[in-house]
């Protein structure tokens, strides 16, 4: 632990870190937003995750006074998942193997998981509320817990797969979970599920987790860190980043001032230039074949999900 975290501090201090370069980068196009389908009943919805594989992508709408989730894959809808009678719930994250996890508000707040229909809430000890925020392909659940009589406190905490309770990995809550078993709290600890040692990345959320890189937010200078937490990249001007590809294309927002959508290839940003510009926060992603994934302000201004394709 001392050692990694030696490194990630060494990392912070070095001018010369700079971020990879794209390989074989498109030409700059004008790209065109194609929203994604809705459910019958409802009248907008918007994405908030996607599979390591980006092969599914996870959306949150409303119909009948509910509030569910919907599954597209290939921009076509893949499956509906409604609520548990008198709920409400929260998606918030989705494997490749299509497990969804999130929390549903009912009789207080309670982290769950679906799969095919099939609805489970997650251990909660008593006096608590719990929420799930993201799962990896392992089936390890990232959330928190929040005191019933004090809203304040707050643990991160993971359900790891096939243990009935959870796992306390630090203070404020678990916001990302890795492939191989890192959990990232929202405070910046990045904890090893298998050593039970952890590493300070020196900075706090929003974090960003794809393709096994970690991405974290800054104005003048957006960081990148390994799963290790050795700080790997910086990319200048970078805000936030959204996803990232296998070619090193980078989806994201960046300014600082006014913080507009692009892309980074070969060490310099470009700017997406479409006839619905996607959000700079919130969920986004960007797939081998550089078609875009996340929202837009549609109608009375409200996210919805869309693709983005380079127009011919």
């Amino acid at each position: 632990m001392k050692l990694l975290t030696a490194l990630v501090a060494a990392g912070l201090g070095l001018a010369a870190v700079v971020a990879p370069s794209a390989a074989a980068a498109p030409t700059q196009c004008q790209y065109v937003a194609r929203d994604l389908p809705i459910p019958s009943g409802a009248d907008r919805a918007f994405a908030v995750a996607s599979s390591s594989d980006d092969r599914l992508v996870l959306g949150s709408y409303s119909a009948q006074g509910n509030q569910h989730a919907v599954l597209w894959r290939n921009g076509a809808i893949h499956q509906v998942l409604p609520s548990p009678p008198n709920t409400i719930v929260s998606p918030t994250g989705v494997n490749k193997h299509g497990v969804v996890v999130g929390q549903v508000a009912g009789n207080g707040l309670r982290a769950y998981r679906q799969l095919l229909g099939r609805f489970f809430t997650l251990y909660t000890t008593p006096g608590d509320h719990s929420y799930a925020t993201a799962i990896n392909d392992n089936g390890d659940i990232a959330g928190g817990l929040m005191s019933v009589s004090d809203p304040a406190q707050l643990t991160a905490v993971v359900w790891e797969r096939d243990k009935p309770e959870y796992t306390v990995v630090g203070d404020g809550t678990a916001v990302l979970v890795t492939t191989d078993r890192k959990v990232l709290t929202d405070k910046g600890i990045l904890f090893d599920l298998a050593t039970r040692t952890s590493v300070d990345l020196a900075a706090t959320a929003p974090f960003v987790l794809d393709n096994e890189r970690i991405f974290g937010w800054g104005f003048g200078s957006l960081p990148e860190w390994n799963t290790r937490g050795q700080l790997v990249a910086t990319y200048d001007l970078g805000v936030e980043a959204l996803g990232v590809n296998s070619h090193n294309t980078l989806f994201g927002g960046y300014g600082p001032s006014p913080v507009i959508p692009g892309l980074w290839r070969n060490g310099t940003w470009t700017p997406i230039q479409a006839d619905k510009l996607p959000l700079t926060y919130g969920y986004g992603d960007v797939t081998d074949d550089e078609v875009l994934i996340g929202n837009h302000e549609g109608i009375r201004g409200l996210m919805t999900a869309a693709q983005w394709f380079c127009a011919p």
